[in-house]
Parts: C-alpha cells; structure tokens; sequence
C-alpha cells in the first residue's frame, strides 16, 4: 500500500502503479526541473491522483475556460494562495507565469499542476513554445530550480499530439503517463460483487470508469442480479441520472469533436458501431455518406478514443471499428434510439424490462467478445496466444457462400503480408447461450476455411456455461481450450 502526504492510501482507489510512476517524478533526485504529461479519458482519477501529489509539495491548479487575462488573473490566485503571499500574484503574461511557477523550485522541488492544460492553449497557443523553451536542457531557469510541472487533461486528441512529431515538446518531457479505465478484471474491485455474471453486465453498461461506480451513481450498485433493472432504470437510465447525458458531456469535453462542423455525423458514426456496423463498407451504408467523408470522421474519433480501430492481423487494410467504451455502446444501443420513451423514471423502468434481448445481443455479447480479446492479449498462459510477435484482433472468413466473423484470431508476424501470416488461434465468445459442440463444429469449420496457415491453430470457446458433453468430450484435446467466467476473470 503506497502512503503520500496527509496519510490518505492512494491503493484504495486501484491506482497503485500510476502513482508510484506520478510519486516517482515529483520525488525525483533530478537537480533540475522536470516535466511530465498526464493524459486519459474523463471520470477515471486523474485529477484526484495529481491533487494528492501537489498537496505537500506544490500547487494544483485547474485551468478555467475563459480569456487569457482570465486564466492568468485565476492562476495568479492561486499561486498566491500556495505560496502564503498575502494576495494573488501579477501574472501579466505567460512568459512571467511560467517563470514565475519554475522559480518556486529554486530552494527544492516544487510540484506544479496545470490540470485542463488545452483549455489555455485555447487562447494561448503560444504557451506550448514558452514551456518548450523554459525546459531547454540548456536553459538556465530549467538549470537553476527543480520544479516538477505536470501537463494533465481529459483532451486525448490534444494531449496525446504535445510530445509528437515537430510538437514543441517534443524531447522535454521525462514522463508521459497515459491512464486508462480499469479493464474488466480491474473494475471487478469496483462493483464489489463476487458474481461474475453480474459483474460482466455492469461492465458492459458503465465500463471500468471508476466515477460511473461512484459519484454519479450515488455510489449506488447493484446488490446482485435481482437488482440489476431496479439499479439500470434509476441510476442509468431516468432522466434525472447524469449518465443518460454523459456521451454527450464526453463529446463536448473533447476539442476536436466540441468543434465538429456536422456534430450529427460524429453521432451516427458512433451510433453504427455501436448497432454492430464494424467495416468501413457498413458505417457507410450506415451513415449514408461517401467514404471521403466518413475517413476523416472516424480518425477524429479513434484519436480522440471514442472509437476503438482493431487491425484484422490476417489481411492487408483490414480494420474493424468498435465503440471505445462500454458507455458508448450502451447509449447508442439503448439511450439514443429510446430517449422519447425514457422522459420520467417509472418510464425508465418500464422500458428497461421490455428490452432484455437487445441489451444482452448488442451491448453485452459486443462486450464479451472484447473481453475475451483482452484475455487472450494480457492474460492468457495458452501457447498459441504467447508466443513472440503474436498478433490477437478479429476477422471475417467465407464458408459454403456465407461471410462469418470471428471474435478472436491470433496470427503471428511470420509472413511477408498479412495473408501468409501463421494462424495459431481461432475464438468464439458467447455470452448468453450454452455453449455446445455445435459451436466447436462452426469453429473446425472455420478453422479449415483458412486452409494450411491455419492447420494447427487452437480453438477457444468463451462462455458463460458450457454443455457437460462439451467439457467432457474436449478434456483430452490439445487444440481446444474452453474458458469460463472464473477463468476469463481469474485465469490464463
């Protein structure tokens, strides 16, 4: 358990090793000063973590949307404030601010935070030339004091560009931390339930974001599977919950998609690969917009990580695009299509028992299948899932005039194209059915579809029930592995 100032464990909230990373620099022995970048979506603590970090050592500031005078004028305040000056500070430019910040380090380390930092590029987009010149290893102010400044925002599409390229920043930082949601087996810890069932039907509705566990739900879970549409009709679903607007609020906060021209067009995109629609070829026809368009909007949205682009490791120019997380598939499955009947909560209530089947085949079997992906890319002990240079996405393949998609296939990086790549996995994820051997057949079938690249390719069956049969009749085979909800979540 990792201790910081004022006694409060950051273990608590399951972010042992981002602040171990966090703690390490602003502890650094480094006679300098140093910079950090600190990135990642909405909701997942960020900001909690980096205001523990400053409290002790330093200043959090959060930046304010607004003029630079503004920002400038608020900064001042708190600077004042941390530093015991008996009033706000004179910052008449950011040149004197940023001065100003790097000198509170000159007697020993000084942890600095800009929180919401494109919020004051929005109006000083100099201000990325002015830090890349303060922290020139040349620099005498970077020489001369040992402040600790951390860049930090929910921004992905901005803050994942500072240290890139010709970026100004480039080269300056000693520390780019990228924090993620808690994957399926991390956001376990959050739900505090040992049913793994019910645990993957939460997961499939709020994700691993730990404030949709929390804060926004009232810190109000479901008590077991019986309670699962008391909890889904009042904390998701009513007009009176936040998470109903939370897409959208998660749109706004971003820059690139706040400042969409045809905002329209991001939501259909969105809305089609949440229904299902994973090929280009199917959000057009989708969408109903020529491919010209639609490419620009899709990168827009898997840089900002609204959208998830899976390469298909067994063929060239192949991508698959899924919703980036699981409270996107679930608004634009369940919310967006219904918000007309979803305006008061007995309406909420009254709707969410009427669509069990479209919540189980289009948020959480989606959802399985990239569990199981996950599983076999960070978890997995399988063989052909281990070895070196082993690829894991999915793909379509063509059997008796049928196109049929794959869940899971690993390929490895043995072939001049993607192609000729070694098949050495094939996977089917079912979250809602027995699985049987009709399942193993479809999978033998599909395997030899792929012909001699994939002779010796293991089959994996993911389910959350298997037939008796099934688990006897493929004890003692070597190609098929079968993983339940206790080994997805506890297993390799």
């Amino acid at each position: 358990m990792v201790e910081h100032p004022g006694n409060l464990s950051v273990a608590t909230v399951g972010r042992d090793e981002e602040w171990s990373e966090i703690l390490g620099f602003a502890d650094s022995d480094a006679k300098h000063s140093t910079l950090a970048i600190m990135w990642g979506r909405r909701r997942i603590g960020k900001s909690f973590l980096l205001g523990q970090l400053a409290e002790g050592r330093g200043l959090y500031y959060e930046a304010i949307r607004g003029t630079a005078s503004e920002a400038l004028n608020d900064l001042g305040r708190v600077v004042g404030e941390a530093i015991g000056a008996p009033g706000p500070l004179n910052l008449p430019d950011w040149d004197a601010a940023i001065n100003t910040l790097m000198r509170l380090g000159e007697d020993k380390p000084f942890v600095v935070v800009l929180d919401e930092f494109p919020y004051l590029l929005e109006e000083s987009p100099e201000l990325e030339s002015i830090i890349q010149r303060a922290f020139n290893p040349k620099g005498k102010l970077r020489a001369e004091t040992r402040c600790r400044m951390v860049l930090c925002s929910s921004a992905i599409s901005v803050m994942s560009k500072l240290l890139a390229g010709t970026a100004p920043l480039r080269g300056r930082a000693g520390l780019d931390l990228r924090m993620s949601p808690f994957d399926y087996r991390d956001a376990l810890g959050l739900y505090a339930t040992d049913d793994l069932l019910l645990a993957t039907h939460v997961y499939s509705i709020i994700g691993g974001v730990a404030a949709y566990a929390r804060d926004m739900v009232d810190d109000d879970l479901p008590k077991g599977r019986k309670d699962l549409d008391r909890w889904v009709a009042h904390r998701v679903l009513a007009p009176s919950a936040p998470l109903p607007r939370e897409v959208e609020v998660l749109l706004s906060g971003d820059p690139t998609t706040a400042q969409a021209r045809k905002p329209n067009l991001y939501h259909a995109v969105l809305a089609a690969t949440a229904l299902g629609n994973r090929t280009p070829a199917r959000i057009n026809d989708y969408v109903k917009i020529s491919g010209p368009r639609l490419d620009p909007i899709l990168t827009t949205l898997v840089d900002a990580q609204f959208i998830e682009r899976l390469v298909d490791p067994t063929k060239s120019n192949r991508p698959m695009y899924f919703p980036g997380d699981s409270i996107i598939r679930f608004h634009y499955a369940i919310i967006r299509p219904n918000q007309q009947r979803l305006r008061t909560r007995a309406a909420a209530s009254t709707f969410w028992s009427g669509v069990d089947a479209t919540f189980r085949s289009r948020v959480v079997g989606p959802t399985f299948e990239g569990m199981a992906r996950h599983w076999a890319t960070q978890y997995a002990t399988v063989p052909a899932l281990a070895e070196p240079g082993t690829q894991i996405g999915s793909t379509t393949v063509s059997v008796d005039g049928g196109c049929y998609e794959v869940d899971l296939v690993a390929a490895l990086d043995d072939g001049d194209s993607p192609g000729e790549r070694t098949i050495t996995a094939l996977g089917e994820a079912k979250s809602g059915e027995e699985i049987t051997f009709s399942h193993l057949n479809k999978l033998e079938r599909l395997r030899d579809a792929f012909g001699d690249r994939a002779s010796d390719a293991t089959l994996l069956l993911f389910g959350t029930k298997f037939a008796k049969n099934l688990l006897s009749g493929t004890k003692d085979r070597s190609d098929v592995e079968l993983v339940d909800l206790e080994r997805l979540y506890k297993g390799g």
